[in-house]
């Protein structure tokens, strides 16, 4: 069954099995966060069905498709009869987009000329540039390593997971996001089909290695392969998480206490709420020399989104649930905030400033303790937000840089000046 079909399924077992008891509308965690907070779940849900039903247009139905962050909590388990309310959302958006009655809020990442692109190639010199996004030519190795693609905003994280397999010594080779892609940027806009091929493209192009495992940076690419692309097809090799890989290799790495401190871990949302990969976070911070976790009151299944995924439609709502995530992790009193993904990275790093503790990505802790420096440069441009002081900054990388600068320029005027 391919995921156009599989789509196609799943509507008709929602229009056929839905009783609109509004479960997922209660447990949603951005709603309260919006203008239909005032509406009861079970009416929230009957403008779902409506929409789905008849495609009568209705604020219900929109704001609770376009809201969704997609953190995976609706999908995993709640629904007493098995429906996928994320899905049903992304069918939402795929007419509201395609009618022309919504903006689409999020550009193709695979672009020749991407804003990932742009942005990796100003942060590390064209040789690293090179490195993360020029695929490897070995065969039958017995990992395959795919970041993603939003990742390459924070270029620095792929260099550091790079020379962790490479101290670690497994038979692996890259495979770079922006020229392959699990579907996901397309599924989030409702463009289906689109996804589908994408993730298509994806497993066969993993497959060509002959693998024994993929090694996925990305934890929304670890949930889609779970919940879109293996109902769909044959996978024909084991799916690994980042921190599961590393976990069980720590013991290869050469580590000092340069990392020490106490840190609290705000673990992705969606890999936690679906079960994936809720201990290789954990596993890895406790073999690092002199790191002690101190954990949130919501972790694990009962964790709580950064809410990144709300911020091309609902922004407001992104601000809100950050600062209650913040808040939370200000109270423990660790020295440090770790994430895991590189999107909740981006998320908190920009508020830095306001709370008594360094955000940092468990990558480069590891790579710390391993006496690798890289910067991040994007939370250090992010919180700059003056063009001129990152143009110096950026300047030799700007030159190496296989883009023109006038678009370079402007890229980094959108992103981060203020």
């Amino acid at each position: 069954m391919f995921i156009l079909d599989f789509y196609e399924t799943e509507k008709q077992r929602f229009l056929e099995n839905c009783t609109q008891c509004g479960l997922c509308a209660e447990e949603c965690p951005i709603l309260r966060f919006t203008a239909i907070s005032g509406i009861s779940p079970q009416d929230i849900q009957a403008g779902v069905f409506e929409f789905m039903e008849s495609g009568s247009l209705n604020r219900r139905a929109y704001t609770k498709a376009f809201a969704c962050m997609e953190c995976f909590k609706c999908t995993a388990d709640m629904c007493p009869e098995d429906l996928n309310p994320m899905l049903v959302n992304e069918l939402i958006k795929h007419e509201y987009i395609s009618r022309g009655t919504a903006r689409r809020a999020y550009g193709n990442t695979m672009n020749p000329d991407s804003i990932h692109r742009i942005l990796a190639s100003v942060q590390v010199p064209a040789v690293d540039y090179r490195r993360i996004t020029e695929i490897g030519h070995k065969q039958d190795v017995r990992y395959v390593f795919f970041p993603g693609c939003n990742v390459y905003f924070q270029p620095e994280k792929i260099l550091n997971a790079l020379d962790i397999m490479d101290a670690i010594g497994d038979d692996y080779v890259l495979l770079p996001g922006l020229k392959n892609c699990c579907g996901d940027s397309f599924f989030f806009l409702g463009d289906i089909d689109e996804g589908g091929q994408q993730a298509d493209l994806l497993v066969a192009a993993i497959a060509d290695f002959n693998p024994e495992a993929v090694v996925l940076w990305c934890p929304t690419c670890l949930c889609r392969f779970a919940e879109s692309i293996a109902p769909t097809r044959d996978v024909p090799f084991q799916v690994l998480s980042f921190p599961q890989y590393l976990a069980k290799s720590m013991n290869k790495l050469e580590l000092s206490n340069a990392a020490a401190g106490t840190v609290t871990l705000h673990e992705p949302c969606k890999s936690a709420y679906l079960g994936l990969d809720r201990e290789g976070p954990r596993e890895v911070l406790r073999q690092l020399p002199g790191v002690t976790l101190r954990e949130m009151t919501h972790r694990g299944r009962e964790t709580v989104c950064c809410g990144s995924g709300a911020i091309c439609w609902f922004p407001e709502g992104c601000a809100r649930l950050r600062k209650e995530r913040l808040e939370e992790a200000s109270q423990t009193g660790a020295d440090r905030l770790v994430t895991v993904c590189h999107f909740c990275n981006q998320t908190f790093a920009a508020e830095e400033p306001q709370y008594n503790f360094m955000v940092t990505n468990y990558i480069n802790l590891v790579a710390e303790a391993m006496g690798i420096r890289r910067e991040d440069k994007f939370k250090k441009y992010t919180r700059w937000g003056n063009l001129d002081q990152i143009i110096k900054d950026a300047n030799q990388n700007i030159a190496e840089s296989p883009f023109e600068r006038d678009l370079i320029i402007e890229t980094l005027q959108t992103v981060f000046a203020r």
